[in-house]
């Protein structure tokens, strides 16, 4: 079955025949892109690419799920393709998943949001599809998934931890990221602002005017000592953050990426989380080492150059006195040489 036949397969309702056998082909067709372990990365609705299982959940979970819609391209399953539209980093392979997978999240809640409701008889949440944005099959695998032991479960301890939360964060830049935010400050004032001055810097809501003032009132105590994430005014006043994520930072850092001084000086800013990480950091230190020998040799033949244009333009001034006798004699032997001839008359 070529590729083609197995993709149209594939559009079909999931407990359609044609979508099981579409599945099929695609178990068959990612099956050499397993890892070492012998995982696959999971492309059904729930997963979204982002997460590595056995070939066997996979295959349930596509049909359980179904597959995302729009991953038409199979890049993480073995297809090939033009290589110039996706040129990115290697170590920002994972950043790039988490955050498909984040907006991923945030979209199904959006959905939420709008068409679903706990009091609502079930199969007139069925009806209630939106056509323009959503395939019917997956939108009752999202509906059966929000009304399963499962689902309620998940929505209720989100709920929990959001009423235990001080404060929900409002961010006040915009679409303009944490990391850029950074790195204006940093360009303004010539160092890296701390991430007690991103936070204040992000977040200026009103609704938030007791935490950050609080803030403010600690770093004023604290002064400019550097401390640690654990210790700066942010920790202080909203609690340590979560187990492997680091507030106000933005998607992706983990708090070995703040502070660590095993990074070079370039490599500040960049989620280096992938397995070639020491090959990456080696790489730049010898490309460092390389411009540093270039510009020492480019030195020296600029030296070089100045003692040559030097030295010509002394042998020029030495040819041009040279000239100058040699005409000198010539012109004193020629009237001699007349002078003789005359007598001789």
């Amino acid at each position: 079955m070529d590729l083609n036949t197995i993709k149209e397969n594939l559009t079909f309702p999931i407990k359609a025949p044609q979508y099981r056998v579409g599945v099929d082909g695609f178990m068959s067709f990612a099956n050499n892109t397993l890892t070492h372990d012998g995982r696959l990365r999971c492309p059904c609705v729930k997963c979204v690419n982002n997460k590595l299982l056995n070939p066997d959940d996979v295959n349930y979970h596509l049909l359980q799920y179904g597959i995302m819609r729009n991953y038409s391209t199979w890049v993480f399953h073995g297809e090939s393709v033009d290589q110039s539209r996706f040129l990115y980093p290697k170590s920002l392979e994972k950043w790039i998943l988490k955050s498909i997978g984040h907006k991923w999240r945030d979209y199904k809640c959006l959905l939420k949001g709008k068409g679903y409701d706990d009091d609502t008889d079930i199969n007139t949440l069925y009806d209630n599809c939106p056509d323009d944005d959503v395939d019917y099959d997956q939108w009752v695998s999202l509906v059966n998934f929000w009304r399963s032991e499962e689902g309620k479960r998940r929505s209720n301890r989100s709920k929990e931890s959001l009423e235990k939360a001080k404060v929900k964060p409002i961010h006040t830049t915009g679409t303009k990221s944490h990391a850029r935010v950074r790195e204006d400050m940093k360009k303004s004032s010539n160092k890296s602002p701390t991430r007690t001055q991103v936070y204040l810097k992000c977040h200026q809501h009103e609704s938030e005017a007791d935490i950050t003032n609080q803030i403010k009132n600690v770093a004023t105590e604290q002064g400019d000592q550097e401390l640690d994430l654990d210790d700066d005014p942010v920790s202080k006043v909203l609690g340590k953050d979560k187990y492997g994520r680091v507030r106000g930072l933005g998607l992706g850092v983990k708090p070995s990426d703040v502070g660590d001084p095993s990074y070079p000086r370039f490599c500040n800013g960049l989620n280096m989380s992938t397995d070639n990480e020491a090959a990456v950091i080696h790489y730049f230190r010898r490309l460092e080492g390389v411009v540093q020998r270039l510009r020492t040799r480019v030195k020296r033949k600029g030296i070089i150059i100045t003692k040559v244009k030097r030295k010509l333009r002394d042998h020029d001034i030495s040819l041009s006195d040279e000239s100058e006798s040699d005409a000198d004699i010539f012109s004193s032997k020629s009237d001699s040489e007349t002078e003789a001839e005359h007598d001789n008359q």
